[in-house]
């Protein structure tokens, strides 16, 4: 059977294949960051994790939860000040829900498509939903910036110990290289596909369109003020969380330095180079505290741990959305008078 150029053009054309190929890619550089974290544990590090109080665990769980509470009340602020009305529980319960789809479908978007979803089934306008949804994400972005931003300068990173940069900085390159070459060529494949430049465009309007919905926010001063006071307060309780596990596990580092840490590789887990952030972070996270003079024992440890919270309060979202049916309808799209 003779394969026809043109049917073979169609074929690695399709949006179906190109998504493939790209899930395909993420998985594979998730994969060779967790080998490569693997490839470095030893008795110390089984040790350090097999010993670690379950108790200061749970607590830490618990305090990492209530950045999801933070997080739907700042949520719960847009909407009310964007002439929308939904009840605190309902945002919180989609807040939890849209946590757990977002660490366990491949996409960091998936809970946004969820909660947009569920507030337009409560009559809500979906332009409005989406828009103040990305508003939302960009606030939380904005205090994620600010905070790394006024950590940084109490880290050491910018006086690189040359013997730990350049031992870590290889053995990382060895497994990552090879697989963001391979994201490199389908990116540059991907360019020249004819619906790749309406998808960018529709992209920039949208993003146009949230941004200028955000600058609203301005004119609202007492939302904007509630809305970042509860993204600090979602961040901080994040931070504090780690922090417990941090001192647990008998890792020197102070609260700033640990912001700096995980701001930095906050930032980096929104590339979309790995199936949400999975390995990303865990490697990004011993590299940082490799700099910081912190041995590979513990920042392992630490790294698993910080994994083990994001998945222990994501369940919290699956067994919502387990024990949840269909959002109500009775709740309308209400405008301001």
């Amino acid at each position: 059977m003779k394969l026809r150029p043109g049917l073979l053009r169609q074929w690695t054309n399709a949006p179906q294949v190109s998504r493939l190929a790209w899930r395909g890619c993420q998985l594979l550089i998730s994969v060779s960051l967790i080998l490569w974290l693997l490839s470095k544990v030893d008795s110390a590090t089984i040790s350090t994790i097999a010993g670690f109080p379950p108790a200061v665990l749970a607590i830490s769980l618990v305090v990492f939860a209530t950045s999801q509470v933070f997080g739907a009340l700042r949520l719960w602020v847009l909407l009310r000040g964007q002439e929308t009305s939904f009840p605190p529980l309902d945002v919180m319960r989609l807040t939890f829900i849209g946590f757990f789809t977002n660490n366990f479908l491949p996409s960091t978007v998936g809970g946004d498509v969820y909660r947009a979803a569920a507030l337009t089934r409560g009559g809500h306008d979906l332009n409005l939903a989406v828009l103040t949804l990305v508003a939302d994400r960009l606030l939380s972005l904005v205090v994620v910036v600010l905070m790394t931003a006024a950590a940084l300068p109490s880290t050491n990173f910018w006086e690189l110990r040359p013997s730990v940069t350049t031992i870590s900085a290889a053995s990382l390159a060895i497994w990552i290289v090879p697989a963001l070459a391979v994201v490199g060529i389908l990116g540059v494949l991907a360019s020249r596909s004819p619906s790749f430049r309406p998808v960018v465009t529709r992209m920039g309007q949208k993003m146009a369109a949230a941004t200028a919905r955000a600058l609203r926010l301005a004119g609202l001063p007492r939302v904007l003020a509630l809305a970042v006071l509860f993204s600090v307060l979602s961040s901080a309780a994040s931070i504090l969380a780690q922090f417990i596990i941090a001192q647990a596990i008998g890792m020197r580092v102070d609260v700033i330095q640990l912001t700096a840490v995980i701001g930095l590789v906050t930032l980096a887990a929104l590339m979309p180079v790995s199936i949400n952030g999975i390995g990303l972070q865990e490697a990004g996270l011993v590299a940082l505290f490799q700099l910081l003079g912190v041995a590979h024992e513990p920042a392992i440890a630490f790294a698993a741990f910080s994994r083990a919270l994001i998945l222990g309060t994501s369940l919290i979202g699956g067994l919502l959305l387990m024990f949840s049916g269909r959002p109500s309808t009775s709740q309308t799209h209400l405008p301001k008078p």
